[in-house]
């Protein structure tokens, strides 16, 4: 008999307390590089006084988020990453056991705060900008991981940390995983990509599938072309990656066809988790052995569902079958190229 692992996936990265601050009052310059760019700013006005026009608070972080996500539609997931000794981390753990995540490998912290998030929404469109802290995120290691639920595992999903000890838990996350014969997911930020790019190729080119943003594969492989990038990415030895376009949609590709989704007519009121969401619906499409189609429209409807309400985890459907519902009564549009 076959012993079926504990989890079906485990996430390690971000865990923080979203800030998000709705302000009417900020400009927003647009400028071209040297080498072509289209560059958008948010700018304030030196030595002024902004009034805010609603502030809310929700937990997040990309890993977490995942976690949260794939465990409302049926998996059963675990978060690891740090944690402070505060009120926003108390907040932040209480809602991962709300989505019966398991927290049994997450490390608290003395040391130093919970991540928080402070994210600027603007009445000139639903993109928004957002200042990080790191805090705890940074503190936790490879010796504070829980190898058993690595042992334990049929995928194990890598956001961003950016730390040297950060990175090193990722590795060690992957080294165990691989050993038990468990998918490696990469969702890869911009952050890391920046910060760390040789060391975050060294840990996509240990893994199976992948899901980032227009701008972070262009970032990663240094082609403006998408497909190109992809090209590139798949050369690392990844089964298939996705790269999602804002408004005009998500491409997958596994090196024999492009799967181009665009997503359902919905009013967006926070892009804020888009990406997880879209990650989550990759990982749920290839743990059940979906067809790219499938996988896409999974990912597509789930990010769609996330921005329709502001704050996130708050738009994500709570059970399987109200995703089912969405996907039946919105139109997910498909193109295929073969190549």
């Amino acid at each position: 008999m076959v012993e079926l692992s504990k989890y079906d996936v485990v996430c390690l990265g971000s865990c923080t307390l979203d800030n998000i601050y709705e302000v009417d009052d900020l400009m927003r310059m647009e400028l071209i590089d040297n080498e072509g760019y289209d560059k958008k700013y948010v700018a304030i006005e030196y030595s002024s006084k902004l009034n805010v026009k609603s502030v809310k608070y929700f937990p997040g972080g990309s890993a977490a988020n995942i976690a949260c996500d794939l465990s409302n539609i049926g998996l059963k997931t675990a978060y690891i990453g740090g944690i402070g000794n505060d009120a926003p981390g108390k907040m932040c753990l209480e809602d991962l056991k709300k989505h019966k995540v398991d927290i049994s490998g997450v490390k608290i912290f003395d040391e130093d705060s919970t991540a928080s998030s402070v994210i600027l929404i603007t009445p000139w469109g639903r993109d928004r900008s957002i200042l990080a802290y790191k805090g705890a995120n940074n503190l936790f290691g490879p010796e504070h991981v829980n190898e058993e639920m690595l042992k334990n595992t049929r995928c194990f999903a890598w956001t961003s940390l950016t730390s040297t000890k950060g990175i090193d838990a990722i590795q060690k996350c992957i080294d165990i995983a691989k050993q038990n014969k468990a998918v490696i997911a990469a969702a890869p930020s911009i952050s890391i990509i920046k910060n760390k790019k040789d060391k975050t190729k060294k840990l996509i080119k240990q893994s199976n599938i992948m899901s980032l943003n227009e701008e972070e594969i262009e970032s990663l492989t240094g082609f403006k072309d998408p497909i190109k990038s992809m090209e590139e990415v798949l050369s690392w030895g990844l089964k298939y990656v996705n790269v999602t376009f804002g408004k005009n949609g998500q491409w997958i590709y596994d090196g024999k066809k492009i799967i181009k989704t665009y997503p359902p007519e919905i009013v967006p009121m926070d892009t804020t988790g888009a990406g997880d969401a879209t990650m989550s619906g990759i990982i749920y499409g290839y743990l059940n052995n979906l067809t790219l189609e499938e996988t896409a429209k999974i990912a597509t409807a789930l990010s769609a569902m996330e921005i329709s309400t502001s704050g996130v985890r708050i738009g994500i459907p709570q059970a399987y079958s109200e995703l089912e519902k969405f996907i039946e009564t919105h139109k997910i549009f498909q193109d295929i190229i073969e190549l």
